[in-house]
């Protein structure tokens, strides 16, 4: 990745209230090459602009890292490593669950995770149904979904893989809809973010397991 991206994650991610050594941007750099790589032959995403990349896959995703527990995480849906990697990046001592039903980026998702060298974070081809034992996934301290499925769908599974006080995290628009509710899942906090570049309007929904 150019130098002058490099700085575009970095005074982002400070923007943002987030500081990043040396090590931690030039891994973050280096996803996106790979993504970007193998985004020609397998679709991982539709953004292939290096910059936007920058912005609305790396940053969007480093938003979520100030409000997670200790423990493990759940990225559901994570495509090309969203949010997942960058927090596994940021928070080395977490241990992530990458989770796509997409064989093809589950093999993406493998090779980079060896590439980085992130011990921690692994990556499983699953359905998400609501049934962590019979699909050999961990229960954790924090479930998170980017584009996964509408909030409402998205609680309503989450709630089979959060850990008893554990979080389960809403990416979402400025527009949309934050339920007060899903079963045992209770909204706890908003938080209301803007990207530093484009300055699009993102909100992070935070529920926790009562």
């Amino acid at each position: 990745m150019e130098a002058a991206q490099l700085r575009k994650i970095a005074e982002g991610a400070a923007q943002m209230g987030l500081q990043l050594d040396a090590e931690q941007l030039k891994l973050l750099g280096r996803h996106v090459d790979l993504l970007l790589k193998w985004n020609k032959s397998i679709n991982l995403t539709s953004i292939t602009d290096p910059d936007e990349v920058v912005e609305k896959h790396v940053l969007d995703s480093l938003a979520v890292v100030p409000v997670l527990p200790q423990g493990s995480l759940l990225d559901a849906g994570t495509g090309g490593g969203f949010p997942g990697i960058p927090i596994a990046i940021m928070r080395p001592n977490l241990e992530i669950s990458l989770v796509d039903s997409v064989q093809k980026k589950v093999a993406f998702l493998k090779s980079a995770l060896a590439e980085l060298r992130l011990p921690k974070a692994r990556a499983y081809g699953a359905r998400l149904e609501g049934n962590p034992s019979r699909e050999d996934l961990p229960r954790v301290h924090a479930a998170v979904a980017r584009a996964f499925a509408p909030p409402q769908q998205w609680l309503k599974l989450a709630a089979h893989y959060v850990l008893p006080a554990g979080v389960a995290i809403c990416m979402l628009g400025p527009t949309d809809e934050a339920p007060a509710r899903v079963g045992d899942l209770a909204l706890q906090e908003e938080l209301a973010y803007s990207l530093p570049y484009s300055g699009a309007q993102r909100r992070l929904a935070i529920y926790k397991h009562i």
